[in-house]
């Protein structure tokens, strides 16, 4: 696709392999966050959620996240501020992807919050018992 765009628009072909590569690390971003969240509903599965291995997979999902939402960021700002190419319907996907990155991994660091509450509060009650 980038090679295709790349022939339609030579005055930003040279752009082609750059970007290619930044989506590619989007995508290995969000596969590395359903690998963790899988993960994390296993733990689940198996009532073991509220230990220290469950903090693990959680930083993981906030750093693909925070990772992606910077790629998304850094390519939107170097396409529409840098090089002056994209019009308003790239301007709003960037802001829309951006925002939507920034409001999950607000909710993962909330989440992680909860996790702590909950994992402190599971070892005081094994202590108890």
């Amino acid at each position: 696709m980038a090679q295709e765009n790349a022939s339609q628009f030579p005055e930003v072909a040279f752009l082609a392999a750059p970007y290619a590569a930044v989506v590619i690390i989007g995508i290995a971003c969000m596969q590395t966050a359903l690998v963790a969240i899988w993960k994390l509903l296993s733990l689940v599965e198996r009532r073991t959620i509220f230990n220290q291995r469950a903090f693990v997979w959680v930083n993981t999902i906030i750093g693909a996240i925070a990772l992606a939402t910077v790629l998304v960021l850094g390519l939107g700002i170097h396409l529409l501020g840098i090089i002056n190419v994209g019009g308003p319907g790239i301007a709003l996907a960037v802001m829309a992807a951006t925002v939507c990155g920034i409001a999950f991994l607000l909710l993962m660091l909330v989440m992680k919050g909860l996790l702590r509450g909950a994992t402190s509060l599971e070892d005081e009650l094994a202590e108890v018992v």
